[in-house]
């Protein structure tokens, strides 16, 4: 079922017969501050017409603080740039951060880092990586969450048309059970940012309060990405895409969308189930 609403999650426990409270963060990293990457993966589409530097920030959060609280001194966090990254340092983008490191300050529970990207040199339909890696930090005590060290920043230049009504297929991979959506709508929020209307078996999240029933996706050059995100942006049920989260189908004579296929999680169940795994099939109607 689904988790209790994102009210006061931090220093909170609620036990009950059909909920249970947001998982800890994942991780084996032990010290008085934890600090992370807020996202695994992130993606920032464009069109021909952009042709000025865009200033993107990701944040790193302080996940764990020694008895929830923040840090009196000030967290010097290094970073750098994985090797196997695809977009070129200086050309497709830049980092506006001196010496290789962020400082979140005394008192903060985050820090951006920012950098630039210059969407009028890449190239059409061909998505590139920025791969970033978080050190270990300066000061004492601080440590980087095992499961947050690292961010992969898709940027790419692609057109993207989404918007539409589909019949939906989604299986629930560990029992085989198959719920039917007849008449799933995916709403564009931005530029290859979209909006479903169902998630896994759920269509009435709506119902208990949750902002919407759906969760948000991103097509990059016809590849899908579905960052982490809570459940109907209300409960504390994680949704997150598998590595491979899913593909877009073209009609190689028209060009337009046949079907979509993602792949995608939820996790944080009372039954004990650490995460549900979900294959959706959107058919374009």
């Amino acid at each position: 079922m689904k988790n209790i609403k994102i009210i006061f999650l931090t220093l909170i426990t609620l036990t009950v017969v059909i909920s249970c409270v947001k998982d800890d963060v994942e991780n084996n990293s032990k010290g008085d501050y934890v600090v992370g990457f807020k996202n695994s993966q992130s993606s920032y589409i464009y069109t021909d017409n952009d042709v000025d530097p865009v200033q993107v920030f990701e944040p790193i959060d302080l996940v764990g603080g020694s008895n929830g609280t923040t840090s009196d001194t000030d967290i010097s966090i290094p970073f750098s740039i994985d090797v196997t990254s695809t977009a070129i340092l200086g050309t497709d983008y830049t980092i506006n951060a001196t010496g290789g490191s962020v400082t979140l300050e005394a008192g903060s529970s985050f820090v951006k880092l920012p950098f630039t990207i210059n969407p009028s040199v890449l190239p059409g339909n061909v998505p590139k990586t920025i791969i970033i890696n978080l050190g270990q930090p300066s000061t004492a005590g601080a440590v980087v969450a095992d499961d947050k060290k690292t961010i992969t920043v898709t940027i790419a230049k692609c057109a993207s048309d989404l918007e539409g009504t589909y019949a939906l297929e989604v299986t629930r991979e560990d029992n085989g059970v198959v719920y039917n959506f007849p008449n799933e709508v995916i709403t564009q929020l931005a530029l290859g940012v979209y909006e479903t209307s169902s998630t896994g078996p759920y269509d009435d999240l709506t119902n208990d309060g949750a902002p919407r029933n759906g969760f948000i996706f991103k097509d990059v050059c016809q590849s899908i990405a579905i960052d982490e995100q809570y459940l109907g942006d209300y409960y504390s049920n994680l949704v997150e895409g598998d590595e491979d989260a899913g593909s877009v189908t073209l009609d190689p004579a028209t060009g337009e969308v046949v079907s979509i296929t993602m792949n995608y999680s939820i996790r944080g169940f009372s039954s004990g189930v650490t995460r549900r795994y979900f294959t959706a099939v959107y058919t374009k109607l």
